[in-house]
């Protein structure tokens, strides 16, 4: 039922990534008081994350998961998976690398093969780890295959993130492809998007919302996380009322 999910909604930091370099700790007091369980961040604003930790534990706040960037991991791979660790995450998860990578199936092949290390890397120190969609995953064809498919047969120990608006913006219905993912997709990003792929808030644009969500806890999914990648106004606002659609949403499917 998607009710039981009402306590495994989490807010993607990056909507309010220019109050999050100003002042994450007040971002994240905020966050709880929009009713959010979790956040999933894209870098800790700055500060170290056992000092973040602090305010997401006295705020009764999760740490559902941690973009962490493929050059960041390249760099420093045990350095970027301490910081998820200590911010208490269980999931690690590279959300980006260039399009044109995805358009050459040998470059391709050689993304998907780093990781897959990293994801055996991730799980020797007890995380685990995914990648998270854009569009261009699915523009990208190689043979009769989605990029993204290639991606995720040859990189077997890799989760998927799946990005609901960009999977309906490359042509995809996304509750049939959590569907067929069921299992390898802990974490989905519930966001809206119109047909000119912008993104709005959520119940505002082209995306099977309710069927999605339906989808979910039979898929496996652990969090649903709120992402608007721009917005309309206040990004701050814009996040409290996606919080508010969501628990409406989910709390009207929940059983009685």
């Amino acid at each position: 039922m998607t009710g039981a999910l009402l306590d495994r909604v989490a807010l993607q930091l990056y909507t309010v990534r220019d109050a999050v370099q100003g002042d994450i700790l007040g971002v994240l007091r905020q966050v709880a008081a929009m009713g959010y369980r979790g956040v999933e961040f894209a870098g800790f604003g700055g500060l170290p994350a056992r000092q973040v930790r602090e305010v997401l534990d006295g705020e009764g706040l999760s740490a559902a998961a941690c973009h962490v960037g493929a050059a960041d991991l390249e760099r420093d791979f045990e350095g970027t998976l301490t910081g998820v660790r200590e911010v208490g995450a269980d999931y690690a998860v590279c959300p980006w690398i260039d399009p044109a990578v995805a358009q050459d199936a040998g470059r391709w092949d050689e993304f998907a093969a780093r990781l897959e290390n990293w994801a055996r890397g991730a799980e020797a120190q007890g995380l685990r780890f995914a990648y998270h969609n854009h569009v261009f995953e699915f523009e990208a064809r190689h043979g009769d295959e989605y990029a993204l498919d290639r991606l995720f047969a040859r990189a077997p120990t890799v989760l998927m993130e799946l990005d609901a608006a960009w999977a309906h913006a490359g042509g995809v219905d996304p509750a049939a492809y959590l569907r067929r993912y069921a299992g390898r997709v802990p974490l989905l990003h519930v966001k809206d998007v119109t047909g000119a792929r912008e993104t709005v808030e959520l119940g505002q644009g082209e995306v099977d919302l309710p069927g999605l969500l339906a989808a979910a806890p039979e898929a496996g999914v652990q969090w649903l996380i709120v992402e608007q990648d721009h917005c309309q106004r206040d990004p701050v606002v814009s996040a409290a009322a996606n919080a508010l659609w969501l628990q409406r949403t989910l709390g009207a499917a929940a059983p009685a």
